[in-house]
């Protein structure tokens, strides 16, 4: 990392004179590393067994190019637990985390090419996953549309695991062969803001055709799965009250070729009494399958790719949604102390749609509580508390028969993002 670190700044260093006024070189940075204590995150622990505590890091080194017609990133990343690699370990662990290029068109058309990080809306289908250490990006080309207040984005995309000479299986199932989505965002009417979203995933067939092996995916079948709907949102200016609703409805097939039936719902409401202080409460609603996978009939909603730490409690209970589907009840406060400090305190209630083999529809409760703090303009320490309150369900629904610990989990974080060059601010 260092080495690339001087490189870039000695490239920057060489072009930084002849830069015309319209063009800027930025190069940027961040360390995160971050310590978990998780004592039945995710999934309660057997008594059994120990709480476990562990430290990573997430480092990224980024160059942005911007010139009139142009603007490219290069983001290398690195992401590994403190003590997975060796004192004197040679094998190199940086990898690309973006690479794209973004040129303008026509007026208000341009096109972005390469490794991406695509975020929409609230982060419910497309999200970058900040909290992740790896984070999400996509391999895509992205027609962009703006005039005015009106946005619109054509995405499209397709994977292969190397380059072929005939058509071979992609090996990821648990991802998307082809891709394409079209997104829009428009306001309507004194603070209200739609957007809609189309997503067209080309899954891997997992059922195959031919012989038993690897002969049966010698020619490639692959089953479409759609995923619509948008969100309506409301904020106005000097109003104490905003909020948002939304839909996706799901249908096509998923890898198994079982056809898919799944919706999502919810809705939130903010109040924000004073510009400190904002509580909110709301409801998450993901479809269930009453009938399990015998009528061929996929109910239960299909997550895309979407932020998991966002929703449904921070322990991340039901990031895989339960075959059962998914009611969500919260409430949040967030409030600011001075300009550096922020508090947030939440409060989950779960239950499943329907009724699961041998347990009813309440799967628990679960507090999070979270601190930021912000210690000057270029690095944060951010802390956080949760437990979640299991009962006999909770175990069932997680397929867990042996006594467990109380489940809870804690986080230290720091967050540090210097601006190694910017020859923007130079002039």
């Amino acid at each position: 990392m260092k080495k690339i670190l001087i490189i870039l700044l000695f490239i920057a260093a060489l072009t930084a004179p002849q830069l015309a006024v319209a063009q800027t070189v930025v190069i940027d940075g961040e360390i995160r590393p971050r310590t978990e204590f998780q004592d039945g995150f995710a999934q309660p622990i057997s008594t059994t067994n120990d709480p476990g505590i562990f430290t990573s890091q997430r480092t990224r080194l980024g160059l942005t190019f911007t010139s009139g017609l142009l603007t490219t990133q290069l983001t290398l990343q690195d992401s590994r637990v403190f003590g997975s690699v060796a004192n004197s370990a040679t094998t190199a662990t940086t990898g690309l985390f973006e690479a794209w290029a973004n040129m303008l068109l026509f007026p208000g058309g341009s096109l972005t090419v390469g490794r991406q990080a695509i975020k929409y809306d609230d982060n419910r289908l497309f999200s970058a996953s900040a909290w992740s250490n790896t984070g999400t990006t996509h391999d895509l080309m992205v027609f962009k549309y703006n005039i005015n207040d009106f946005q619109a984005h054509l995405g499209l995309g397709y994977n292969n695991n190397s380059e072929i000479t005939t058509e071979v299986y992609y090996s990821p199932t648990d991802k998307y062969r082809t891709l394409g989505f079209l997104w829009f965002s428009t306001p309507t009417y004194k603070g209200f803001t739609l957007t809609g979203i189309a997503v067209d995933e080309g899954l891997q067939d997992t059922i195959g055709l031919g012989s038993t092996g690897t002969a049966k995916y010698k020619k490639i079948n692959l089953n479409q799965a759609f995923t619509f709907g948008g969100n309506l949102k409301y904020e106005y200016a000097d109003f104490p009250v905003s909020g948002l609703a939304t839909a996706y409805f799901q249908t096509g097939e998923n890898e198994a070729g079982k056809t898919l039936s799944g919706k999502l719902l919810a809705a939130k409401i903010n109040y924000t009494p004073i510009k400190e202080i904002t509580a909110t409460v709301g409801t998450d609603y993901l479809s269930g399958d009453k009938n399990g996978t015998t009528d061929g009939v996929q109910s239960n909603f299909k997550k895309l790719y979407g932020a998991n730490h966002s929703f449904n409690g921070y322990m991340e209970y039901w990031k895989t949604p339960l075959a059962q589907g998914l009611l969500d009840f919260y409430g949040t406060v967030t409030g600011k102390v001075g300009n550096a400090l922020t508090l947030e305190g939440d409060f989950h209630v779960f239950n499943s749609e329907f009724l699961g083999s041998n347990f009813g529809r309440d799967l628990g409760s679960e507090i999070d509580f979270q601190a930021s703090y912000k210690l000057n303009s270029w690095s944060t320490i951010q802390g956080g508390y949760s437990k979640y309150f299991t009962n006999s369900n909770t175990l069932i629904a997680k397929k867990i028969t042996t006594d467990t610990r109380g489940a809870q989990w804690a986080y230290v974080m720091f967050t540090i993002k210097p601006t190694f060059l910017n020859t923007a601010s130079a002039k």
